[in-house]
């Protein structure tokens, strides 16, 4: 039983990292017998780990048609953002009162350093550092519920991000963005970078619904065995 909870946890762990990075795309059909291949596992694992990401709304399960990576839809980016400006806001507020000098100082010196790999298109050096900006903001934002909130939604935000396809253009303009959230916290302007941090999530959210809803692939694979 340990071994079976251990390979369904594995499987789950690995195909949702792979529809996070896009790695399976949004649209795409999965075959239980491929995965189990893939990961050198048998079908119960996989068939375990699939229902419940399906759960968590990262794959759709049709006994007629199969299992399918879902898509982004309009819906979600809209309740996804609407959550996070909520509470992105209320931990940005919180930040800028118990943010350090020794955090600002860090964070002001870690952009001006990122700033050039950025515009020569390091998109990996930007996201990282937009990563480390709102974790700490979560955390000194003082509440622990919505910090486990926030951290939770984080696997669909860079799912979305991934899936809408962000250009690098489009990583440059967020990384300016969190860089004005920085010099807002230096000042200790808690309305303003209320006002940032929501324009931020805003901005990103109608930069996917732009880029439009991804479309199923065609992919033909061959009739699962039972």
């Amino acid at each position: 039983m340990k071994k079976d909870v251990s390979s369904s946890f594995l499987a789950y762990t690995q195909i949702k990292g792979r529809i996070i990075d896009v790695t399976y795309q949004p649209g795409e059909r999965l075959s239980e017998t491929k995965l189990a291949e893939e990961f050198g596992l048998g079908r119960s694992p996989i068939r375990t780990a699939l229902s419940r990401l399906e759960s968590e709304g990262w794959v759709e399960i049709s006994p007629q048609s199969g299992t399918f990576v879902c898509s982004p839809s309009e819906k979600e980016i809209r309740e996804l953002t609407v959550l996070r400006s909520l509470l992105e806001a209320y931990c940005a507020g919180q930040a800028a009162a118990r943010i350090s000098d020794k955090e600002l100082e860090l964070l002001t010196l870690k952009f001006a350093a990122s700033r050039p790999l950025v515009q020569s298109g390091d998109v990996d050096v930007a996201l990282q550092l937009d990563e480390e900006v709102h974790a700490l903001m979560y955390r000194l934002g003082g509440n622990e519920l919505i910090a486990n909130t926030l951290s939770g939604l984080r696997d669909k935000v860079q799912w979305l991000r991934r899936a809408c396809a962000d250009s690098v253009l489009r990583i440059e303009e967020s990384f300016e963005e969190m860089a004005a959230v920085v010099e807002a916290l230096s000042r200790r302007d808690a309305v303003m970078v209320q006002h940032l941090i929501r324009e931020h999530v805003e901005n990103a959210a109608r930069y996917c619904q732009m880029m439009g809803r991804p479309s199923k692939k065609n992919v033909a694979l061959e009739p699962e065995q039972s």
